[in-house]
């Protein structure tokens, strides 16, 4: 990784990323006048074959993946690669409200 980056992400690299990462993704939308609304969640990246070991072990668990996965490219329209699983049910998630200054809470 580059030095002092504590993400293989970053302009120009040559890291690999593997079957069994976790990541941690950022959805900053680019208004102004909005800064410091973001949704971060954690996904991570699974090649078929852990896929089929996370689907064998916690069939539960991979249900909500799958469900997750489904809503996030049926209903957000997110192209989402198969190999990328989302971990919490809030992956892509950012309340309108956060958008409605109006309703925000204030000091």
């Amino acid at each position: 990784m580059k030095s002092g980056s504590p993400s293989p992400v970053y302009p120009h690299s040559a890291e690999t990323l593997k079957s069994g990462m976790i990541l941690q993704i950022d959805i900053i939308p680019s208004v102004p006048g909005y800064t410091g609304v973001s949704a971060e969640e954690s996904i991570a990246l699974a090649d078929a074959a852990l896929q089929s070991n996370i689907q064998t072990a916690y069939p539960a668990l991979w249900a909500r993946i799958v469900t997750r996965r489904t809503y996030i490219r049926e209903v957000l329209k997110i192209k989402l690669a198969d190999e990328v699983i989302p971990l919490s049910n809030t992956v892509a998630y950012l309340r309108p409200f956060l958008l409605a200054k109006e309703n925000a809470f204030t000091c």
